[in-house]
C-alpha cells in the first residue's frame, strides 16, 4: 500500500467528525501562513532589489564621469608630454649653442691674447725707434 491510500483512508475515516476538518484545516493554515511567508520575502526581496538597482545606477553615473575626468586627464597628460619633449628640444638646441659660444669665445680669448701680445711687441718697437728708454 502506498502513501496516498493510506491518507486518504484515514481522512476518510476521521472525515465524518471534526478531526478530519481540523486535519484539513491545519494544512490548509500551512499553506496559508507558507504563501504568507513567500509574501513576505518576495516584498524584502523587492525592495532589497530596488536598493540595488538604485546604488547601481549611481555607481554606474559615478563611473561615467570619472571615465570624463580621466579622458580629461589624458588630454591635458599629452598636452603637457608634448610641451616636455619641445622644452627638451629647446633644452639640447641651447646647450648646443652654449658650446658653440663657449668654443668662439675661447678663439676670441686666444685671439685677443694674440693681439696683445702683438700690440706689446709694436709699441717695444715704437718706443725703440723714438728712443725711449724704460726707465
Amino acid at each position: 500500500m502506498d502513501w496516498t491510500a493510506i491518507i486518504i483512508a484515514v481522512i476518510g475515516a476521521f472525515g465524518a467528525g471534526g478531526l478530519g476538518a481540523a486535519v484539513v484545516g491545519w494544512i490548509a493554515d500551512r499553506e496559508g501562513k507558507r504563501a504568507d511567508a513567500v509574501a513576505k520575502l518576495s516584498a524584502v526581496y523587492e525592495k532589497r532589489l530596488g536598493a540595488l538597482s538604485d546604488r547601481a545606477d549611481s555607481l554606474e553615473k559615478k563611473v561615467e564621469r570619472l571615465e570624463g575626468v580621466i579622458d580629461n586627464l589624458k588630454v591635458e597628460l599629452d598636452g603637457r608630454e608634448d610641451m616636455i619633449e619641445a622644452l627638451q628640444r629647446e633644452n639640447t638646441e641651447l646647450k648646443d649653442e652654449i658650446k658653440k659660444l663657449k668654443t668662439e669665445n675661447t678663439c676670441k680669448d686666444k685671439k685677443i691674447a694674440k693681439l696683445e701680445q702683438q700690440v706689446a711687441e709694436l709699441t717695444e718697437r715704437i718706443d725703440a725707434m723714438n728712443g725711449k728708454d724704460d726707465g
